[in-house]
């Protein structure tokens, strides 16, 4: 599919129409777009589907895909300058001519305020000016010449250019306030001061003389400070039986001046006296402004106060304000109106096991009432209203239910509300007064969890737990257990006490029963078998368990610090590799050896090029080399690449060993295990390919191993393979698997590599993806993981480079962008405009039926990024990033190093030699098709010669491969899994490299490519936070992946 012809009209800001002509399979289709926004808003095509497909064809996007890589060249369509652009000009403008004023004006302008009071307003105006001031008669007009910078003259001899940098620095905060204001107000001098705006003002004027026009329109000049002046009150008796306040005004000397201005802002009060002008604090302003707006609003400054109401004025008020007003009393005695306090009681009892009453009775001295009846009560009576409050908000929090007496409180077959209110209402209510509860009523106790003591001992290969549950039935031990699960916090015994179910020892054999797979009926006997793998689980679980007593015999003692600390083994390393095996390995020999002597498998996970086989031919050698030979033979299953390998290594590392390696045709192998199994002492080691075992697993069957050894254990990560299925059908002791990845893209695939290490460890596959996989993967779950690692990690060792190789020379990755030409570029964009469309018809996250169709489309992509003769026979432009991978390796050659360069596409690398074949540049090629023996022929030249390129597909030579001869390695395409590029990458980046290495990952730019790299990194975390708390894997593709990828 081709553009051969576009043009384009431009109709109005951001609206384009594009008229184009597209060749599709000898055809030509007339297509027009209506672009607005950047986004097709409609179109048409001459082509069948343009007016039957509901979305736009494929001719339709393969012209919106031309027009946009057009629009980006040609600077169409035009770009509109949004208004915030022109806001944000408009202000560095500003900014610059202030910073040009500033400099020319010598002296700086003040603004000062003054402060109109009235009696219902609070205002502001403003002078500006140097030595004499000046009125500013418009706040809008002003605040508008300091946005613009204008001149404004004032006077004859005084005016100046209006901005920030031309006001004194003490004046700059009021020139805030004042444009913020200007806002607010219609063209006038004056401003009023909403209360937020009244705190925001005295805090810029604060210790400052400012100037005021006080009620009645007196000016004068007054000092703002923070003050909380103190008041005096007058109390005398008034009439036949009432109280005359009266308000003195503020204590300053020895008499009372009276207050000349008040006003309240947000936070705080204000009060003008004498000189001052008193920003009061928060306490003062809560208990004094309500007396203070009360008593002004009467004009002779006295309240009077009828006998009735005198107690609780003076319980309310007086009381209040006592900190901050000195009351004088002539004739008053005010101990005799000091209000009764509140007491409060409450009357808890039962009605059988399901009923819970409750009777509160409040009383002020000799009155009495029910709060639930809500009894009027003598207005004599001096009520705390607060109080009161508080009993009801806990009275309806425990209780929703009256009895039919009106009196007492209920709470009815609701066994979560009595536990509420057991343990935590009944502290609250005795917080407020007196608690009486009934003899029926204490039986209803809170109990502890129970101490449990568990036992642990070893048998044979066995964990025998023995459980004491402290004294309760089988019974109830189930029904408690039963409870946990349900996530309750309590179980209710049968003589009502309630057992709470926090993290005590129950919680902790409850969570042993659920994640071991411990059935009730096994912990209702009080002694439970396990295997003994659950030992270093098992024993960090009850370790750290709250209310558990632990006990272990001997032999798990060994058992745990025998796991625990490795290192301190005493298993002696085979006398001929003691100068062979770094440190770390040699703890890897003694971390496998304790496993087999504990009957144990595990992953050894060390990273790509840290000798997993070194260590492997360790354990081998220590069982059959030396005067004691094992009598049964081992196994290592490996991908058939690595036959020959393993066999050379052996040779090398432990030649008194006897290897055979179960290769050759039908007839040859079957003779080679027949007499494996009529003299099993002859041969030590046997080696076998995954795609050999699965043909000959039957005649295994006769056979036993001492040791099986799985290499590349990624082999078997879908459990439901031929080659995972023959593995796990041999008969062995100990088994072993070596991979660098345990964890390529899900997180099954570590269930199925234990699946054949030791089978039933992690449980089955669906309950593994229940309890593990579904949870951390989805649900991101913590608690999940950390179980998985603490489970699992005992029998997974894996080392990094950067851990144990502080030697090895650095790895240097650079990702090198190449731009594709017209012609390249054309053909890409047709293919993601079909694959779009067809991405369009699938439904939901999942492909359906069509997921073969659009990974192979998605395939022909890639390929059309490497060069679109991979897919297109008769294509005759060039390749961007042929052009520049050739550019790299000439300098690479130039420099005297060797390359090693790697893609998935063979025939890429067919086209890539032949490049290589025309300049003369010296080149070895490793592909699924060259043959085992070639294989190693290969890596030995490539080591010894000077040949400067190794071409290797991806596939094929990602693993069991040592080229340390190389520095340089190119990956010409990014493969969706991140694990098996690092895995190549390690072919030369690993022991026994002594030069830096260079990694240079070639990119298309604005393609899936440049895409699939952060779909890498998205997806790149599971492996390492499961293996070693880190990151790192790949999950599957799906629909919404690959929408990401091609946006």
């Amino acid at each position: 599919m081709e553009v051969i012809k576009m043009q384009t009209n431009n109709f109005w800001k951001g609206e384009v129409g594009v008229r184009g002509l597209v060749e599709d399979q000898a055809q030509t289709y007339n297509v027009s777009l209506y672009v607005k926004g950047g986004r097709v808003k409609d179109y048409s095509c001459s082509c069948a589907e343009g007016n039957s497909y509901k979305g736009m064809c494929a001719h339709g996007k393969a012209l919106f895909a031309y027009y946009e890589d057009y629009a980006k060249r040609a600077g169409q369509p035009p770009v509109h300058t949004s208004q915030e652009v022109h806001t944000m000009i408009r202000e560095y403008t500003n900014r610059q001519v202030s910073r040009i004023m500033a400099a020319e004006e010598a002296e700086k302008a003040d603004l000062v305020p003054v402060l109109l009071l009235s009696a219902r307003r609070v205002q502001l105006e403003f002078k500006v000016g140097r030595d004499r001031y000046y009125l500013v008669k418009d706040l809008t007009a002003f605040a508008q010449a300091v946005r613009e910078n204008s001149y404004v003259e004032y006077s004859k001899t005084f005016g100046f250019h209006h901005c920030a940098a031309a006001f004194t620095p003490e004046s700059r905060g009021l020139l805030t306030l004042v444009m913020e204001l200007a806002e607010l107000v219609k063209p006038q001098r004056e401003a009023e001061l909403a209360p937020v705006h009244r705190d925001r003002f005295f805090d810029l004027v604060m210790d400052r003389m400012i100037e005021v026009q006080l009620p009645g329109g007196t000016r004068t000049r007054l000092w703002v400070e923070r003050r909380d002046p103190r008041m005096q009150l007058t109390a005398r008796r008034y009439g036949r039986d009432g109280i005359k306040i009266s308000f003195d005004g503020v204590l300053d000397g020895e008499e009372p001046r009276r207050i000349a201005a008040g006003f309240g802002g947000e936070q705080h009060l204000y009060l003008a006296q004498g000189e001052r002008l008193c920003q009061c604090s928060r306490d003062f302003t809560q208990a004094m402004q309500p007396f203070l707006e009360q008593i002004n609003r009467e004009g002779s400054r006295t309240l009077l106060v009828g006998e009735k109401d005198i107690p609780l004025f003076y319980a309310r008020v007086l009381k209040s304000i006592a900190p901050y007003a000195a009351v004088r009393a002539e004739d008053v005695d005010w101990k005799s109106y000091e209000p009764q306090p509140l007491r409060a009681q409450f009357k808890f009892d039962s009605r059988g096991l399901k009923e819970l009453l409750m009777e509160p009775c409040l009383s002020y001295g000799d009155f009495s009432f029910h709060p639930v009846e809500d009894e009027n009560l003598p207005r004599s009576v001096c009520r705390d209203v607060p109080g009161e409050f508080k009993i009801s908000q806990v009275i309806n929090r425990y209780f929703r239910y009256k009895e039919p007496d009106g009196i007492r409180l209920v709470i009815r077959d609701d066994e979560e509300a009595v536990y509420r209110l057991l343990t935590e209402g009944i502290e609250e209510f005795r917080k407020l007064g007196e608690v009486m509860i009934s003899e029926e009523l204490k039986q209803w106790k809170v109990l502890a969890p129970p101490k449990v003591s568990v036992g642990v001992s070893v048998n044979k290969g066995w964990l025998n737990l023995t459980v004491d549950t402290g004294g309760l039935s089988d019974q109830e031990l189930a029904k408690i257990l039963a409870a946990y699960s349900q996530k309750k916090k309590y179980y209710r015994l049968k003589r009502g006490e309630f057992l709470q179910l926090g993290e005590g020892g129950l919680y902790t054999v409850a969570r042993l029963a659920k994640e071991l797979g411990i059935s009730r009926k096994e912990l209702q006997s009080r002694t439970v078998s396990l295997p003994a793998y659950r030992a270093m689980y098992l024993d960090s679980v009850l370790k750290e368990g709250p209310g558990v007593a632990y006990y272990r015999d001997q032999l798990m003692k060994a058992l745990v610090r025998g796991l625990r600390s490795v290192e301190d083994s005493d298993y002696p390393v085979p006398e001929q590799l003691q100068g062979v095996l770094r440190e770390y390995q040699k703890t890897g020999f003694h971390w496998m050896k304790t496993l087999d002597a504990n009957g144990f498998g595990g992953i050894l996970a060390d990273d790509m090029g840290l000798g997993k086989t070194i260590q492997t031919i360790a354990l081998l050698e220590d069982a059959y080399g030396g005067e004691q030979k094992e009598r049964e033979p081992s196994l290592i299953v490996c991908p058939a690449s690595l036959v020959y390998n393993w066999e050379h290594e052996i040779r090398k590392f432990a030649p008194d060993l006897t290897i055979r390696s179960v290769v050759g045709n039908a007839g040859e192998r079957e003779e080679i295990l027949r007499e494996a199994s009529a003299a099993p002492g002859e041969t030590s080691v046997f080696i076998t390919s995954y795609d050999l075992l699965k043909r000959d697993v039957e005649q295994y069957g006769e056979l036993h191993f001492r040791f099986q050894i799985i290499d590349e254990a990624q082999y078997i990560k879908n459990a439901a393979t031929q080659s995972a299925r023959a593995v796990k059908a041999v008969n062995a002791g100990t088994r072993f698997a070596l991979t660098g990845t345990p964890v390529e893209n899900r997180l099954g695939e570590l269930w199925s590599i234990f699946d054949y290490l030791m089978p039933g460890f992690l449980f089955g596959a669906q309950h593994f993806r229940k309890e593990y996989e579904l949870p951390i993967v989805r649900d991101q779950d913590g608690e999940a993981l950390d179980r998985l690692r603490r489970i699992t990690g005992p029998f997974i060792l894996r080392r990094v480079k950067k851990d144990v190789l502080r030697e090895l020379p650095d790895k240097l990755e650079t990702v090198v962008y190449s731009r594709m030409e017209e012609e390249q570029k054309n053909l890409y964009a047709a293919g993601a405009a079909r694959l779009k469309e067809r991405l369009d018809r699938s439904e939901g996250e999942g492909l359906g039926e069509e997921r073969f169709q659009v990974l192979a489309d998605l395939t022909r992509l890639r390929q059309i990024c490497c060069d679109p003769r991979l897919c297109y026979e008769n294509y005759k432009g060039g390749s961007a990033k042929l052009e520049t991978c050739m550019d790299l390796v000439r300098r690479g050659v130039e420099g005297e190093h060797k390359i090693l360069l790697f893609s998935q596409f063979t025939s890429m690398l067919e086209l890539i030699e032949s490049r290589l074949n025309q300049e003369g540049i010296a080149s070895y090629k490793l592909t699924g098709a060259t043959s085992k023996e070639e294989r190693m022929r290969l890596v030995g030249e490539f080591a010894s010669d000077a040949t400067p390129v190794f071409l290797i597909s991806l596939k094929a030579g990602g693993t069991g491969l040592n080229l340390t001869a190389a520095d340089i390695v190119i990956h010409y395409d990014p493969w969706w899994n991140v694990a098996a590029q690092n895995q190549a990458t390690d072919r030369s980046h690993r022991i026994g490299q002594d030069k830096q290495v260079t990694v240079f990952k070639l990119i298309a730019r604005n393609t899936v490519e440049e895409n699939i790299l952060t779909l890498q990194e998205s997806k790149s975390r599971l492996s390492d936070q499961v293996i070693t708390g880190d990151g790192g894997s790949f999950g599957g593709l799906t629909r919404e992946d690959i929408l990401r990828i091609l946006a």
